[in-house]
């Protein structure tokens, strides 16, 4: 399966805007679309950035000229641009099902491209447990890019509070996956959940 991130940058005062227009209309269009495997919708507001993760069988269903003008009208309705990755997804479990307003912490992921399988079975080995233990954890997934090596780890929580305790977690590992497995966690995002019909693991 893959996932492709829809990241988009616009005017505070526009995001509900945005939002709504994501909501209303391309979940619409990207579930009705063969080969979808659901859509998580995330903001920052106080950043202005919305995020839409779809899932797909295939990269190239995420394509068709429908889904196409649908982020285009949403990017217009929030003033802004957008930014599309597109990754394989190496992971993904949900220990329960996060309300909206749930917190999202979207950790970008850096791996040596020649160490893709020792840095991934880190990052299933020893970081997905060290968090899943952790109180308020609602789940997580895995997305990869394996011949740049870049990606994204996602966990979910139902607060802030939890959350906030468990980023000490990858504070402490962070030393450990540089040193022993090439692996880096360049910077982390925070985002509030809006919906998602993401798939479980």
């Amino acid at each position: 399966m893959y996932a492709r991130v829809n990241t988009i940058f616009g005017r505070k005062d526009m995001i509900d805007a945005g939002v709504s227009a994501l909501e209303e209309s391309d979940r619409t269009a990207v579930e009705a679309t063969g080969g979808n495997h659901g859509l998580t919708t995330l903001v920052d507001r106080a950043g202005g950035v919305i995020v839409a993760v779809s899932y797909w069988d295939e990269p190239a269903r995420s394509l068709q000229a429908t889904l196409t003008r649908a982020r285009e009208g949403a990017v217009t309705a929030v003033g802004g641009d957008l930014v599309v990755e597109t990754y394989e997804v190496a992971g993904v479990e949900r220990m329960s099902t996060p309300a909206p307003g749930a917190v999202v912490r979207m950790v970008r992921v850096q791996i040596e491209p020649a160490r893709i399988v020792e840095g991934l079975a880190f990052l299933h080995g020893r970081v997905l447990p060290r968090v899943r233990i952790a109180a308020g954890y609602c789940g997580a997934e895995l997305l990869i890019d394996r011949r740049l090596g870049s990606g994204v780890f996602a966990t979910t929580w139902a607060t802030e509070v939890d959350a906030t305790q468990a980023d000490s977690i990858l504070d402490r590992l962070r030393d450990e996956a540089g040193g022993r497995t090439g692996v880096r966690f360049p910077r982390t995002e925070t985002y509030a959940l809006v919906h998602s019909t993401a798939p479980v693991g």
